[in-house]
């Protein structure tokens, strides 16, 4: 909120902080208590369609946050090592959020379209089943 209240908090490192910050938050609201629900009684509850994207987002999100951390080291080592370099725009930072965040659901799309729900005896499961090396599912 600080961020959007106060122009001068526009700062290129805060976008990327805030990018940062709900990567990790929305993982930390929409797969904490799936985790732990499926963690305590090994069973899916949740279907196949929500196996798919517990399987998925997960990835994404620590996809956007390293990629967000690495953004922020590299926008300080720029201000730090070339101070006179016109710095990042505010449309040129959200562009790259908007690079790292298509980029982290990019590589994290395999892990959420291999997800099945299994049923094992007398329960069900939500795993990854990765296709046979030169052949069919």
């Amino acid at each position: 909120w600080i961020i959007l209240a106060h122009k001068r908090m526009r700062t290129v490192t805060n976008f990327f902080l805030v990018n940062l910050a709900l990567a990790e938050a929305s993982m930390a609201a929409l797969n904490t208590v799936v985790n732990f629900s499926y963690a305590v009684h090994n069973e899916w509850y949740f279907g196949p369609a929500y196996c798919r994207f517990h399987n998925f987002f997960p990835i994404a999100a620590v996809f956007a946050s390293i990629y967000s951390m690495t953004a922020i080291a590299l926008d300080r080592y720029v201000a730090i090592i070339h101070p006179l370099r016109p710095r990042l725009s505010a449309a040129a930072t959200k562009a790259l959020i908007g690079v790292i965040w298509l980029l982290a659901l990019l590589l994290a799309f395999p892990q959420g379209y291999f997800s099945i729900t299994a049923e094992l005896p007398g329960r069900f499961v939500c795993l990854v089943e990765w296709p046979e090396p030169g052949g069919a599912v």
